[in-house]
């Protein structure tokens, strides 16, 4: 069943048909011949977050279409994939990308990458997703803006990046990718300091196992840095298994194995599965007065929404904030989206449509140019030093690809698993 939301994309897309978006290539990458220039969209469009992945989706068509799918005598074609794997799907019959997350998003790289008229890639949204597709796009020189992917060892060295990191993502030395939201480093600082303000003293740590463990380095970076808040790390587990049924006692064993640690608050580095819910629900069972952090990477419905009496004493942080903090450019957006699309947008189509008017202002910086790789790279970089003036505010994009933005928006969870906006942080 299609969606009304996605009913509305196919709308905005028929309008952009109309723009001219569509064409042909005649030379590749020669910019004097090219008559069309691709840009790729990979997000996770189906599975319980894919309504706001829909969004950015949706927000990436706005901007094409606020610039009449030309840049110049340019045709701007938007080609959105689908890079969800539906883990219900097991018939050995059905092709690999259907049952594989990987091979969907690793295909979706090849797609972008084998196309000579492909310029960009907007994507991917988590960090493991973007760890497959970006080696990829890197060696065909693709400029690559995610809206997501907070992941620090993709920009800078730190140690809490794994090894090899971020070398591993520019094997000639270029950088092709920039992301829009603050990288796990800065959202570690945020999570620290609004456990400061909240009293915390005592910590205890968990990082689960997931492979590659992009999503569980926040766990050591807010290690790190709790010392200089005040704030003890009294219990420090890696290796936490997320992935056993969600029944399994091994998470009543594994809070209970806490609890003598006294911490009065616990966080997770983690994925958004069933098992991090039952974990979550454990710690709340064995620590009932202990509060208990969750970071941006579990801001997912697919995890809050399953919380049960835990989601009373659960803190979020993202760098998602309240729509009334961004600033009037947004709320014009906001505003087109529901006049033409017949949705309220959240504030995931901000994510896109600034992505593509990112993409789009370098498009127009390269001029007859724009067609060559090395040159957009070059031009994307130079506009990020100078600053972009967004739908999320101005902001610069530095030559390692982090974004200035650097706010972040705490939350409690509501009965429902919605995020309840609590207090500003940074």
């Amino acid at each position: 069943m299609i969606s009304g939301r996605a009913l509305s994309c196919v709308a905005l897309a028929a309008l952009l048909a109309g723009c001219g978006t569509s064409g042909t290539v005649q030379g590749g990458n020669d910019a004097f011949t090219a008559t069309t220039l691709t840009v790729y969209s990979d997000l996770p469009l189906l599975g319980p977050d894919g309504a706001r992945m829909s969004e950015i989706v949706g927000g990436e068509m706005l901007a094409l279409y606020d610039h009449g799918g030309h840049v110049g005598r340019l045709h701007i074609s938007l080609q959105s994939l689908n890079d969800y794997a539906d883990p219900s799907v097991s018939d050995p019959l059905l092709p690999d990308p259907l049952r594989s997350p990987s091979l969907q998003i690793g295909q979706s790289a090849h797609t972008a990458s084998s196309d000579l008229s492909t310029a960009a890639y907007i994507g991917d949204y988590d960090s493991d997703a973007t760890w497959i597709s970006l080696t990829l796009n890197n060696q065909n020189e693709i400029l690559q803006v995610s809206p997501g992917s907070s992941y620090v060892g993709f920009t800078d060295a730190n140690p809490a990046d794994l090894a090899g990191d971020p070398g591993a993502f520019d094997p000639y030395g270029r950088r092709s990718f920039a992301r829009l939201v603050p990288s796990d480093a800065l959202e570690a600082r945020a999570i620290v300091s609004w456990m400061r303000g909240l009293g915390v003293k005592r910590l205890g740590l968990l990082a689960d196992n997931s492979n590659p463990a992009y999503d569980t380095v926040i766990a050591k970076l807010v290690a790190a840095d709790a010392p200089a808040a005040g704030i003890t790390v009294v219990a420090n587990r890696a290796g936490v298994d997320t992935t056993a049924p969600a029944g399994a006692g091994a998470y009543a064993k594994l809070a209970g194995s806490l609890a003598p640690a006294a911490p009065d608050a616990v966080l997770l580095g983690g994925v958004p599965n069933a098992g991090a819910q039952a974990l979550w629900r454990a710690l709340h069972t064995a620590m009932p007065r202990a509060k208990l952090f969750a970071p941006s990477t579990l801001a997912a419905p697919s995890f809050l929404s399953g919380l049960g009496a835990a989601a009373r004493v659960t803190y979020v942080t993202s760098p998602i904030l309240a729509p009334s903090q961004y600033p009037p450019a947004a709320q014009r957006v906001f505003a087109e989206y529901r006049r033409l699309l017949g949705a309220a947008p959240s504030v995931y189509a901000l994510y896109g449509y600034d992505a593509m008017n990112d993409i789009l202002a370098a498009i127009r910086r390269a001029g007859r140019q724009a067609a060559n790789r090395t040159v957009l790279l070059r031009s994307f970089f130079a506009l990020g030093r100078s600053g972009f003036h967004g739908v999320l505010g101005n902001y610069t994009i530095n030559a390692n690809g982090d974004t200035s933005l650097a706010r972040f928006d705490g939350y409690r969870v509501g009965s429902a698993g919605q995020l309840v906006p609590a207090r500003p942080i940074g």
